[in-house]
């Protein structure tokens, strides 16, 4: 008997562990079947490798193994693993030390040493290049018009928050009065560009002039039928709209034919 499937054998206990895989498919998907599989495989090979009896599993033992995964691993396929080792424990009529304080402990560094991983945001020339790409239509106005005040240095904060109130067309350009969180204002203006399409001033006249918008929220949610409602769009909101347009600008064109 290896040290990787030591364990009670006798036959009630063989009866129960097949009672318990038949019953299996009730209660696990066949893919988390499969995945805890691998995820039971590749413990047991840690544990044969390094002369650790897998089945069961001390406590020790399993902080260790967790330990070294979370050099490699993110927190949640460390959680699958733990589960897997766990369900194969409760499958044989064992019970795995996932409670115990030391494998406790090695979870709670693994969280805490987790960072989340976001990707950078794009600079501002990547933003004018995906509002060159917005289409003409309702929803391609204002999110150009969102792109370049971005690329223009406005936060997601104020991007949402800017009401039609708080601007200002002139010859030179257009002036907004960003509100703070504490109600402070602070002006910012832009000049006009040459390029129409690219330009702030210009893109964000023909957004309010298209959606008729002459008081409240500037930029507004936009249904799945073109039609515009009058609740402002959210940070959230914001973020998809970001993503969206960036996956866009990505998409390889189709060849003429």
């Amino acid at each position: 008997m290896t040290a990787a499937t030591a364990g009670p054998q006798n036959g009630q206990h063989i009866l129960r562990v097949a009672v318990l895989d038949d019953l299996a498919p009730t209660v696990l998907k066949p893919e988390t079947r499969r995945l805890y599989a691998t995820d039971w495989a590749a413990f047991a090979l840690w544990c044969r490798n390094g002369n650790q009896t897998a089945l069961p599993a001390d406590a020790a033992t399993l902080a260790a193994y967790l330990q070294d995964q979370a050099a490699r691993l993110g927190l949640g396929a460390l959680a699958r693993r733990l589960a897997a080792i766990v369900n194969q424990h409760r499958r044989c009529g064992l019970q795995a030390p996932a409670r115990d304080p030391v494998v406790r402990a090695v979870l709670r560094e693994a969280r805490r040493e987790a960072r989340p991983r976001r990707r950078p945001a794009p600079s501002a020339a990547q933003l004018t290049r995906m509002a060159g790409a917005c289409p003409g239509d309702l929803a391609g106005l204002r999110d150009r018009a969102l792109l370049l005040l971005a690329a223009a240095g406005l936060g997601r904060g104020a991007l949402v928050g800017l009401d039609v109130e708080h601007i200002e067309f002139g010859h030179q350009g257009v002036t907004l009065q960003i509100v703070a969180v504490d109600g402070a204002t602070q002006a910012v203006t832009l000049p006009r560009a040459a390029e129409r399409r690219l330009c702030p001033a210009r893109v964000l006249e023909d957004w309010l002039r298209s959606s008729e918008t002459r008081f409240g929220p500037v930029f507004r949610k936009i249904d799945r039928w073109s039609n515009l409602e009058h609740q402002r769009l959210g940070t959230d909101a914001l973020r998809r709209i970001l993503v969206r347009r960036s996956l866009r600008r990505l998409r390889p064109k189709k060849p003429a034919s």
